[in-house]
């Protein structure tokens, strides 16, 4: 059996390991920031007292001295300051060192290959820190040169053994592991409080548990912890054993209405017999725009349809079923159609069924076919008309007369081509929006594609004394996109700037890059185009000014056309314009 372990035991022993390791991680981190204290206190007093023997042998040393005289010079000062003092040739020849003889000192090895001495010839001063030879000890070398890196005349080196710094961190040692013994009684103590004081009120919530057993509250739990909560753990496993079939049950059901009422797109209303909301589904609060929870209000107070009131009123003491079509208001208004029938319970209303189906679509698909039969009839009764009367004309003699019959000839071609041109885009844009028409994307050379469309107005353009101008300064080598439609885009553009502009005026196509993104912009200096037609400029057959627009043989379906293409892209267009000023359209595509 495995063996009890009592909550205030967990809580003792891992207060125990916690105080224990940060006590621990704290020496070690007061340890190693005192040794590096030690160093550099050792290292600035040998930098001090390096400057006052530099003064000394500056004074009492010259180049010319014998080996006998500068031996005694080291012996001198090496009394004086108590410490080992080096005076090394800058060939790293040893010429004098305190606490050494003579003969010694000539069986000395070089010294120009030591670190200090290195840095000293090189900086002017050096350090290291390494074993003594004999004393077995860390010992701090510095080093410092007389004259200078350029003209060198002697190394002065002096050596400090490191005994006082160890003693005192290991007396820090000492101080500190009786600190952690008594920090660490002090913790057990107030840790075992603390865990005594943790497990009383669990024991007491056992107990209390076991009382409510028959009470069915709680569920069922596997897996018994090693202490007090193990007696809690198993009343309320004995309870859960009681609610677990009814549980069960009334989830499933649960589940399987959200799921059935969150999959339909339709939205469902159900009011109870005081006419107070019931249920109301995700999809009926997406299309009423409803952001509070409609439940327990009653219909009157979340819409404002009185049609729709009224037909749930009379649903609530009528077995007919109603229907009714509202339109909701807000930033996005939409059509619904809304069926509503009376619910009954052993011959008595108890509430009302009200299903919303979105009908928004339906209502613009119709309202746009209507509009487009309207537009297209009209678009062709002039050219036809024009064309009936043309002929009828030289049917009735005309022919006869060629001077008379030319002319209506033309003009029954002219407006053969105006049927032409309206029936290819009325093509083009089906196909667009139908999706036959998908962009082949490819990488397309920006200097190609505007000469391009340069080439293909420019007869048009010289024929209305219309100056065309490229921008391509800011302009990327190429970008990714479908060739001829995006060259369609930009000849409409390209001909509108031309066909509305001034004798004498410029139309300017620039192509240039923003973050992510490849703009190409049309500006004109034409006639301009007033606010109040900018947000309606790019729907079928609208024109801003519609007995110009037929004169120069628009269709009203080329922008329409620019904003397809460009949609189909990904991207987007703009338009700017200040009436007398001229225009700009702005192509913005995804880079």
């Amino acid at each position: 059996m495995k063996p009890r372990v009592s909550f205030q035991g967990l809580v003792f022993g891992g207060c125990t390991l916690v105080i224990i390791v940060s006590l621990t991680l704290a020496c070690l981190v007061f340890k190693g920031a005192l040794q590096e204290r030690t160093l550099h206190q050792s290292q600035e007093a040998l930098r001090q007292e390096l400057s006052l023997v530099k003064d000394v042998v500056k004074e009492r040393w010259s180049p010319g001295q014998s080996l006998e005289e500068t031996e005694q010079l080291a012996e001198y000062l090496g009394r004086r300051l108590k410490k080992m003092v080096t005076l090394i040739g800058v060939d790293g020849r040893v010429l004098g060192q305190s606490q050494t003889t003579m003969e010694e000192i000539k069986h000395t090895e070089n010294q120009s290959m030591y670190r200090e001495v290195v840095q000293a010839v090189t900086r002017g001063h050096g350090f290291s820190l390494r074993l003594g030879p004999e004393s077995g000890v860390d010992v701090m070398y510095a080093a410092g040169l007389l004259g200078s890196p350029k003209d060198p005349r002697l190394i002065i080196r002096l050596a400090q053994p490191l005994r006082g710094p160890e003693e005192t961190a290991a007396m820090i040692n000492v101080a500190t592991l009786g600190i952690l013994l008594v920090g660490l009684l002090l913790s057990l103590g107030v840790a075992f409080l603390v865990g005594r004081h943790i497990s009383q009120p669990i024991k007491d919530l056992v107990e209390q548990v076991s009382r409510l057993e028959s009470e069915n509250l709680s569920w069922r739990l596997t897996g018994y912890p090693a202490h007090e909560v193990r007696e809690l753990d198993q009343a309320l496993d004995r309870m859960a054993d009681r609610l677990l079939f009814e549980f069960q049950t009334v989830t499933k059901a649960k589940d399987r209405l959200e799921a059935i009422l969150k999959a339909m797109m339709e939205g469902v209303l159900v009011t109870d017999r005081s006419g107070r909301i019931l249920m109301a589904n995700w999809s009926l609060r997406n299309l009423l725009g409803l952001h509070v929870d409609p439940l327990g209000y009653t219909p009157s107070e979340i819409l404002r349809n009185a049609d729709l009131l009224e037909a749930i009123d009379q649903a609530q003491t009528s077995t007919s079923y109603l229907t009714r079509e509202i339109r909701t208001l807000g930033l996005t208004p939409r059509s619904l159609e809304v069926h509503v029938v009376g619910l009954w319970e052993g011959g008595f209303p108890s509430g009302v069924v009200a299903v919303f189906h979105d009908i928004t679509e339906r209502k613009r698909i119709d309202e746009v076919r209507r509009d487009f039969v309207a537009n297209v009839s009209h678009e062709l009764r002039t050219p036809l008309t024009a064309i009936q009367g043309a002929t009828e004309t030289l049917l009735e003699g005309a022919l006869e007369k060629p001077e008379v019959a030319s002319k209506f000839v033309g003009t029954i071609h002219r407006h053969v081509i105006r049927i032409r041109n309206l029936v290819d885009d009325l093509l083009d844009l089906a196909r667009i929006e139908s999706g036959e028409a998908l962009p082949q994307m490819e990488d397309i050379n920006v200097v190609e594609l505007t000469e391009d469309v340069h080439f293909t107005i420019a007869e048009l353009a010289a024929s209305r004394k219309v100056e065309l101008l490229n921008d391509l300064s800011e302009a990327p080598a190429s970008f990714m996109g479908d060739r001829d439609q995006l060259i369609e885009a930009l000849l409409n553009l390209m001909e509108n700037a031309v066909k509305y502009n001034q004798p004498g005026g410029t139309v300017t196509l620039k192509v240039y890059s923003e973050p992510k993104r490849v703009v190409m912009a049309v500006s004109d200096t034409g006639v301009g185009i007033a606010p109040e037609h900018l947000p309606r400029l790019f729907e079928r057959f609208y024109r801003v000014d519609k007995n110009r627009s037929r004169e120069l043989g628009g269709t009203g379906l080329g922008l329409t056309i620019v904003k397809h293409i460009v949609q189909a892209h990904g991207g987007r267009v703009e338009v700017r314009s200040t009436p007398g000023r001229g225009s700009t359209f702005r192509i913005i595509l995804p880079a």
